[in-house]
């Protein structure tokens, strides 16, 4: 009993409780809580795109919604008759496809790792082997390009410049008419294979740009097979 009561005792447990009230305060400071996630910084983050597919049929889980930019259920996007890609819940990103629930009526873009997808954005875009994506405003190692909206996707080798004033190189074009411009990327070759200037074209040039050293992101583009139904500088 003599022991219970020793002040090595007591100075023991003042010793642990005011560790604890020291964790207690730095966690509450820094804001950190078990379940939250900060959103991230800027308005329109960098997006390493590793696949752009037209999308035959999306089958949201119960409940599906799109909530402070995270899907709030898992959600399958059927690719074609043997791929499907899952989106898992919670996972970030997009929708600006009005009508999920028409068939044939979306493409999706998503940022991959391994089977994983990291982000995700499903736009509009009808059937067809291609779907217009915003201008491209800068050119990078290993034949990838950033759009306007900050998408970094491939380019072919060779790039198509649709318009009626001439333009001696893709840098060019790219200089005299960057975001006001649009792109087109063509989902066999998943890159971007024409690049068409404000107000229609009247005229096609065939650039090929030399590539130059470095290498660009991570050219894999994995996709779930399990179950039916998933650009460089001038």
């Amino acid at each position: 009993m003599r022991q219970f009561f020793s002040p090595r005792f007591w100075l023991t447990l003042a010793a642990l409780g005011g560790l604890a009230l020291a964790l207690v305060l730095v966690f509450h400071n820094s804001g950190a809580a078990i379940g939250r996630v900060d959103p991230p910084t800027g308005n329109n983050p960098e997006r390493t795109i590793d696949l752009v597919s037209w999308v035959y049929d999306i089958v949201p889980a119960p409940g599906f919604t799109m909530q402070d930019g995270r899907a709030t259920t898992d959600l399958a996007l059927q690719l074609d008759g043997t791929r499907v890609m899952r989106v898992k819940a919670g996972t970030p990103g997009e929708i600006t496809c009005t009508d999920l629930t028409k068939v044939a009526n979306c493409t999706v873009a998503a940022d991959l790792l391994g089977d994983a997808v990291l982000w995700f954005s499903i736009v509009p875009g009808p059937p067809g082997a291609t779907v217009q994506l915003p201008g491209v405003t800068e050119l990078l190692t290993g034949n990838y390009v950033r759009l306007a909206n900050d998408w970094v996707v491939r380019r072919a080798s060779l790039v198509q410049r649709s318009c009626p004033d001439d333009t001696t190189s893709l840098t060019d074009f790219v200089a005299t008419y960057g975001a006001k411009a649009t792109s087109t990327f063509n989902f066999d070759q998943q890159r971007i294979v024409t690049v068409v200037c404000p107000g229609g074209s009247a005229g096609t040039t065939t650039t090929t740009t030399p590539v130059p050293s470095g290498t660009g992101p991570d050219s894999s583009v994995p996709v779930d097979n399990s179950t039916p139904g998933t650009g460089e500088p001038g």
